[in-house]
């Protein structure tokens, strides 16, 4: 009888252990499996934050790509409205720089006529003709150059003679031959003029144009 409950307490202990045993083999697979599934989250959440990543670089790219082409539409544009200012501007160019020599006759015609005091009648209606011309050119942009007085400028006056003169004067221009006329800012025509040089330049350029 002894043996027997021995055996049978033996079967419970181990029917206990068994049971013991599977329990924390199946708190041991919850458990993994916990780990798992966390491991598989924390995956997921940073394959999310690589994606996030991704596409707002991609966003910074476009917007930045955007930004640039609105910069360049927009200097497109102003650059197109100064050039159609400059045509409007500068669209009669040519009619006012074929009208500038009827200028140049009238004030010649003036000049002959006060010399002559029969044709004071005559000369009076051409200084009128000229000023009218000249007013109506002036509306348009037209303005003659500075010159005599002034000192010379290549860009706005042209050499056709020289005068000795005093060094206070040297490279002042000290006679007009022919006016030059401005539109708007934009040079016409230049000027003829005289220049003041000293006694020795002015031998020197005498001597150049003997030897040539």
């Amino acid at each position: 009888m002894c043996s027997k409950d021995k055996n049978k307490e033996n079967f419970h202990a181990m029917e206990k252990a068994e049971k013991e045993l599977g329990k924390e083999n199946k708190n041991l697979e919850e458990n993994l499996e916990e780990k798992e599934n966390s491991s598989q989250s924390s995956q997921e959440t940073v394959s999310s934050l690589e994606e996030l990543k991704k596409k707002a670089s991609e966003y910074d790219a476009l917007w930045d790509k955007y930004l640039r082409v609105c910069a360049d539409f927009e200097n497109s544009r102003k650059r197109w409205e100064r050039e159609k200012q400059e045509i409007i501007k500068f669209s009669n160019f040519k009619l006012i720089r074929d009208l500038i020599p009827i200028i140049d006759e009238l004030e010649q015609a003036i000049k002959i006529a006060k010399k002559d005091t029969s044709l004071d009648k005559i000369c009076e209606g051409i200084e009128i003709t000229y000023k009218k011309l000249l007013g109506i050119l002036g509306s348009y942009g037209v303005k003659p150059i500075k010159a005599e007085g002034e000192k010379f400028d290549p860009h706005l006056h042209e050499i056709v003679g020289q005068k000795v003169v005093e060094d206070t004067q040297e490279h002042t221009i000290v006679e007009e031959i022919q006016k030059g006329y401005f539109l708007e800012d934009k040079v016409l025509r230049t000027s003829k003029v005289i220049v003041g040089v000293k006694k020795k330049e002015a031998s020197d350029k005498t001597k150049e144009d003997s030897g040539r």
